[in-house]
């Protein structure tokens, strides 16, 4: 007998080895005989104690030490590794790979775990996808998840989850929908649903829900604040409560703890906002120093830049840049209200419109660092017009107009006005009372009297009031109407005294 016969013939006689209706069994102990002996047919069993001694399941596939050893029903398996689905009753199509792989597997059905100990404790789950040392372990019923990494999702109990990297996810129980990516990502997620965590330690507090982050270490601290969007390393970093907030770029929003509803878009956009609300910073550093502010825009390279207050609204590089406790200010355009610190409800349009303004209530439009074409004062209600200063010096309205006060006027132009019309409306009554029976219209001579000895019509102001105080256009509208309607009087008096010497005249004539 030849050396190939002596072994088979050793193999059939030791017990070591059998082949019988389709199944293939190598190893040794009790167990298995279900594989040796019909029903069970097509059966792969390689190692000692496994299999299952009344194993009517087919084409399984079991490598290692007690690997499928409690198998009854279970058909379509393969087991790989000591142990590997060892309490499989009758689970079907399921693939352990690994030492204790599986291991508590009784009757779930197409999981796939790859790794030591991974979904050790899954008995009842099925359609999981488990690939790392222990990841999935504790999972017992979840079913629809996909763990890789090492100890990634360990504790999970819940359904759809999909964590991907080492300890992603460790923490979750019953929370569901959730997708983990990253070293340590929703590390601490229990109950949160429908989180997405992408980035090493992204998430890693959380415990709420409905939460993107994308970037390392993006919502680390957040707890249970939810309906939050970071997107950029350490973006949302301190987040605990705050909700509804969206950061995008590196250190947005990363002092966050309370605040809500805010948007921060760039980097170090609204970095120091911690329980300010309902803000809107887009650019780099914009909003950077703000704290507590709520309602504030700030669209710019460091826009806002120092602002701690509410309500205000910066648009464009640098603009309100120093601007620390003034509220309710509208700054647009480049450098606009650059240095204006505590100042509030001022409007300044245009590129560095007020750039050197430090009061509130204020009113710039300019175009350039050097002329303001307009400028008010909201607390006055006076609007200037036409470059009144520059910014030399802090701008303030004219108080004259050459030798004019101006402080009963709430508009002044320099250069003058040119228009197609004008319309007044008169403070006083119009020069028609010249006709009322009761007017005293003076007589000639009287006037000519006070000609001689003022320079000037009675009622008209002088050559000298004029130069030092102005027209007013209505008023002396109406004192012209007046000596319009005076010299009217006057022509028809004289035209009544012409007619009675014209009739006197011709009478002399006809007795002649």
């Amino acid at each position: 007998m030849n050396a190939k016969i002596s072994l088979a013939a050793l193999l059939l006689f030791s017990g070591a080895f059998c082949a019988q209706a389709q199944n293939t069994v190598v190893g040794t102990g009790v167990s298995g005989t279900g594989n040796v002996n019909p029903p069970s047919t097509q059966n792969t069993v390689v190692g000692s104690l496994i299999g299952g001694a009344a194993n009517t399941g087919g084409s399984n596939s079991f490598f290692g030490y007690q690997a499928g050893m409690s198998n009854a029903g279970g058909g379509k398996n393969t087991f790989l590794g000591a142990l590997g689905g060892a309490s499989n009753i009758s689970g079907g199509e399921n693939v352990f790979t690994g030492y204790s792989s599986g291991n508590k597997n009784s009757s779930g059905n197409y999981n796939v775990f790859t790794g030591a100990y991974t979904g050790f404790n899954s008995s009842k789950a099925s359609n999981n996808v488990f690939t790392g040392w222990s990841a999935g372990y504790s999972n017992v019923k979840g079913e629809h998840n996909v763990f890789s990494g090492y100890r990634s999702g360990y504790f999970n109990l819940a359904d759809g989850n999909t964590f991907y990297g080492a300890y992603s996810g460790l923490n979750n129980t019953t929370g569901t929908g959730n997708v983990f990516s990253g070293m340590n990502a929703g590390y601490s997620n229990t109950t949160g649903v429908f989180n997405t965590f992408t980035g090493s330690n992204s998430g890693y507090s959380n415990t709420a829900s409905n939460n993107t982050f994308y970037g390392y270490e993006s919502g680390r601290s957040n707890t249970t604040g939810d309906l939050n969007t970071f997107t950029g390393t350490n973006s949302g970093y301190s987040n605990r409560d705050g909700y509804a907030n969206s950061y995008y770029g590196y250190d947005s929003g990363r002092l966050t703890t309370t605040g809500w509803q805010n948007s921060f878009l760039g980097y170090n956009a609204g970095y120091s906002n911690t329980t300010g609300n309902q803000n809107v910073s887009v650019g780099a550093s914009s909003g950077y120093k703000n704290t507590i502010g709520i309602n504030n825009v700030f669209v710019g390279f460091v826009a806002g830049f120092y602002t701690t207050a509410s309500s205000n609204a910066f648009v464009g590089s640098g603009t309100g840049f120093w601007n620390s406790t003034g509220e309710g200010n509208a700054y647009f355009g480049s450098n606009a209200g650059f240095n204006n610190k505590t100042g509030s409800r001022n409007v300044f349009l245009g590129d560095s419109a007020g750039y050197n303004e430090l009061g509130s209530n204020k009113l710039y439009i300019a175009n350039n660092s050097a002329t303001t074409l307009i400028y008010g004062d909201f607390s006055t209600g006076k609007v200037g017009i036409g470059g009144i200063n520059t910014y030399a010096t802090a701008d303030t309205f004219p108080t004259t107009a050459g030798a004019v006060s101006l402080a009963n006027y709430k508009l002044f132009v320099k250069g003058g006005i040119l228009t197609e019309e004008v319309r007044v409306n008169l403070m006083s009554a119009w020069a028609d009372y010249v006709f009322a029976p009761d007017y005293q219209l003076k007589p000639l001579a009287e006037v000519e009297t006070f000609i001689k000895e003022n320079g000037h019509l009675p009622n008209v102001p002088s050559a000298a009031k004029v130069a030092e105080e102005g027209l007013e256009l209505g008023e002396i509208a109406k004192v012209q109407q007046e000596k319009i309607e005076e010299l009217t009087l006057y022509l028809i008096e004289q035209n009544k005294k012409i007619e009675e010497l014209t009739k006197q005249v011709k009478i002399l004539s006809e007795r002649n």
